[in-house]
């Protein structure tokens, strides 16, 4: 009935089998209407499904609808990111079972033009074991790749960059061997994923806690932006997920969206500047990752 009831909803089959029209949904709406508002619509609507409801050309004869629709996809992870990915289908029959479409391809009607609809998955990773502590080493099983640990303020942090392959992160300069030497960099959306179960972006709190920590090590792997990467061997750039505060550097200088990052400068390099210390910065560059146990 589930199953039926969406197929329905979205391909616009009735009770007798018959095609009916699917009512577009509102620019600004991005919930799915229920069952009965769509029963409602589609009674009211006196259009029928091999017609268009595009005005007659000149010449009288009637454009055919555009039978591409327009989903928005929202995946909820289990760290709490929200990941939005807009992608257009132009299949006449949505189905969420394999085969669908082709029992009811028969009584489907054209989809409206331009419709959206918002479809919610949430992403868990339960199923993936957390990772293996032995004394100062961490091993992910997602990949089987091995870390140090160390504990700073009561909590186990990674004392090396993460290197987990995901979408949305890069080597430095496109160079896998600078993933292997300095990990992987990644924009925000991605970093807020990367981390293995029970593990995450560290807080504000967290971070400052390391900042204190004169014996954790920190690594110089430096950034990228739009396929430019520089400052590795001079600088380390990490995200957190912290707010943005007055005292962060750049605070009120960034637009749109916007993240805090630490900033570890090389002694050397530093000279008489601070070595490490927040910064706001764009959550689209590619910066480095150190995950924090929950």
């Amino acid at each position: 009935m589930g199953v039926l009831g969406v197929f329905c909803l979205v391909a616009g089959c009735s009770d007798d089998g018959s095609a009916s029209p699917l009512q577009p949904v509102a620019d600004n709406d991005t919930e799915v209407s229920s069952s009965n508002e769509a029963v409602a619509n589609s009674s009211s609507s006196s259009a029928k499904p091999s017609e268009s409801t595009t005005p007659s050309s000149e010449s009288g004869s009637k454009t055919p609808a555009d039978p591409t629709v327009i989903h928005e996809q929202v995946v909820i992870t289990d760290s709490g990111a929200i990941l939005n990915v807009t992608y257009p289908s132009s299949a006449v029959v949505f189905c969420w079972t394999e085969g669908c479409e082709a029992k009811y391809a028969s009584s489907s009607s054209t989809a409206p033009k331009s419709s959206e609809d918002k479809i919610v998955f949430t992403e868990s990773s339960a199923s993936v074991e957390p990772p293996t502590v032995n004394g100062n080493t961490m091993t992910d099983n997602r990949d089987g790749q091995t870390y140090k640990v160390q504990n700073v303020g009561g909590k186990l942090w990674m004392a090396q960059d993460l290197n987990f392959k995901t979408g949305n992160s890069m080597c430095f300069g496109d160079d896998d061997a600078n993933c292997a030497k300095y990990g992987r960099l990644y924009a925000f959306v991605a970093a807020a994923r990367a981390c293995p179960p029970g593990w995450k972006l560290p807080e504000r709190n967290e971070a400052q806690a390391v900042l204190n920590d004169d014996a954790y090590p920190w690594s110089y792997s430096g950034r990228c932006k739009e396929g430019n990467c520089d400052f590795t061997e001079k600088m380390g750039f990490h995200w957190t997920n912290a707010t943005p505060q007055e005292g962060d550097k750049n605070y009120g200088e960034k637009n749109g969206e916007i993240g805090v990052i630490i900033v570890e400068k090389e002694p050397e390099y530093a000279g008489s500047d601070d070595q490490k210390f927040f910064q706001v910065d764009e959550k689209s560059k590619f910066f480095s990752v150190r995950c924090v146990q929950e």
